[in-house]
């Protein structure tokens, strides 16, 4: 097992060893389906947040063994003085997708995208072929309407920042 002290480690080293620790005991209770999307820790804020999601549906159940089994793991760690709360959750709506992973479940939503180069895009997405994705980009009159629909391709590469869009229709 990891020595983690808090009060021996600088806060960058003590979150890099922390977030390796945690992806390590999340492998051991999490079902493959589900997978770890970022992890945030700030040492003198308190808060230890694990963010996952799963290819299906994330269930609470899922996100509370989680929960248990690393609180189980970091009671046996000593992080010095500093309380600390733990908290095992999925990204929700107010969240980017982290990682290329999370695309797939969400083909046929609507997709707000950032690219690197600082260009915004929303679209639908229709399909993904290796890392890149095929959208259908939204007009701005007739929606997914349009009499000559435009298509883009994607490289996930390209990429600075996607949020599914949550419609209530």
């Amino acid at each position: 097992m990891n020595e983690l002290r808090g009060d021996q480690k600088s806060p960058l080293l003590l979150t890099m060893q922390i977030a390796e620790q945690i992806k390590m005991w999340s492998s051991e209770v999490l079902d493959p389906s589900v997978f770890i999307v970022d992890i945030e820790f700030k040492p003198g804020g308190g808060k230890l947040l694990v963010l996952i999601d799963s290819d299906g549906p994330l269930t609470i159940e899922q996100c509370r063994s989680l929960n248990r089994h690393l609180s189980n793991k970091l009671d046996e760690l000593d992080f010095g003085d500093n309380p600390y709360k733990l908290e095992v959750s999925s990204p929700g709506v107010d969240k980017p997708l982290f990682i290329f992973r999370q695309y797939p479940k969400h083909i046929g939503r609507e997709l707000k995208i950032t690219l690197k180069a600082k260009t915004e895009l929303l679209g639908k997405l229709l399909s993904i072929d290796g890392e890149t994705l095929h959208l259908q980009l939204k007009d701005n009159k007739k929606a997914y309407q349009a009499k000559e629909p435009i298509f883009k391709d994607l490289a996930f590469a390209d990429i600075e920042e996607a949020y599914v869009m949550v419609s209530f229709n």
